[in-house]
């Protein structure tokens, strides 16, 4: 399959998003008034964390992120060991978005020239030697590797430049690291909804994580205005609806618990809150994070998560930030100039 031939031949007729998604709020039981209150400040920097110094970001393996400091670096893919000390460079490898798992890395890049183009490159993470290359149809968004570094996955953007657009359409592939290969566009996949076939025009998924054993993984579908977190299983191309007003999904390292982020809508605007669900109970643990973040969580541990902020200090830049997975304590910053974050792991 060419991930360019896309069968969807049309853009999505747009939808009235505010209407819906208020409605599928209250649904939910979320209020307008709730979600004020639980996101004072998420708009502003009045309600940010402070933080004067780095906390320490310690872990077995290697910490890669796309450096987002002003110089000459600047959308070089860089790493710390163990998470500290001065980040190190690969310079061939310039990365709008970044994941590193079980030895490969996904790094979806751009090539700004008359016509900006845009490609997946998946590397070696021990050489950084580039392994295949795929063209992409659309803006960068997310990716991931499975731990067993196996697989890939990544979505772009082919019409619209954000989740909270009124009309966007997404295309997710799976391939294989080794040599590229498609093994499925998500919109291929059959899907059911309370057991029963679920299917409509508009749907568009985003953001995979894998299961540990990298036949299995979690994505958001959205349609018709709601957004939904789906499991699927690759071999036999098929996913099912487990829970509603999931985006961008990220799986706990033990594999119980999935962090994300949940759509508001605060003063007719689009507003996203850090959640994690437990897999057995379905509860959902609101996380202290209470900034508007539009970011996939990256599990440090089974107790951490990180995710990327703008720097209210350095225009463009970003800079990482770590959350307890249990909703207790506070956020605090471990990665300055950095997005994108990826902990190494190893295959289960």
């Amino acid at each position: 399959m060419n991930p360019n031939q896309s069968h969807k031949t049309a853009r999505r007729p747009a939808i009235v998003f505010g209407a819906v998604c208020v409605a599928a709020a209250a649904a939910l039981g979320v209020t307008l008034f709730q979600a004020k209150q639980r996101l004072a400040g998420a708009a502003g920097e009045s309600g940010a964390p402070t933080a004067e110094a780095l906390a320490p970001l310690s872990v077995p393996g290697r910490v890669f992120f796309r450096h987002n400091g002003m110089d000459a670096h600047y959308g070089q893919l860089a790493w710390r060991e163990g998470g500290s000390g001065a980040p190190r460079f690969a310079e061939a490898l310039s990365c709008e978005v970044v994941h590193v798992s079980g030895g490969r890395g996904s790094c979806l890049t751009a090539d700004r020239g008359v016509v900006t183009t845009y490609t997946a490159k998946l590397f070696d993470a021990g050489t950084f030697a580039v392994t295949a290359e795929l063209p992409l149809k659309g803006i960068p968004s997310r990716t991931r590797v499975s731990r067993d570094g196996r697989l890939a996955a990544f979505t772009v953007f082919l019409a619209g430049h954000g989740y909270a657009s009124l009309d966007f359409s997404t295309q997710t592939l799976i391939v294989d690291t080794a040599d590229g290969r498609v093994l499925g566009d998500l919109e291929d996949f059959a899907v059911t909804r309370n057991g029963q076939p679920f299917k409509e025009k508009d749907f568009n998924f985003w953001g995979v994580t894998f299961t540990p054993d990298a036949r299995g993984f979690y994505a958001t579908l959205s349609s018709g205005g709601a957004h939904y977190l789906v499991q699927g299983d690759i071999a036999s191309r098929s996913a099912r609806v487990l829970h509603d007003n999931v985006e961008c999904p990220s799986l706990s390292p033990d594999a119980t618990r999935v962090a994300y982020k949940k759509r508001f809508i605060v003063d007719k605007r689009v507003t996203w809150q850090f959640f994690v669900l437990d897999l057995q109970t379905m509860a959902e643990t609101p996380l202290p994070e209470e900034r508007n973040v539009d970011d996939q969580i990256e599990w440090l541990d089974d107790a951490h998560v990180l995710y990327a902020m703008t720097s209210p200090s350095a225009g463009a830049s970003t800079e990482v930030w770590m959350a307890p997975a249990d909703g207790r304590g506070q956020p605090r910053l471990v990665l300055r100039d950095a997005y994108s974050p990826a902990v190494e792991r190893t295959a289960p």
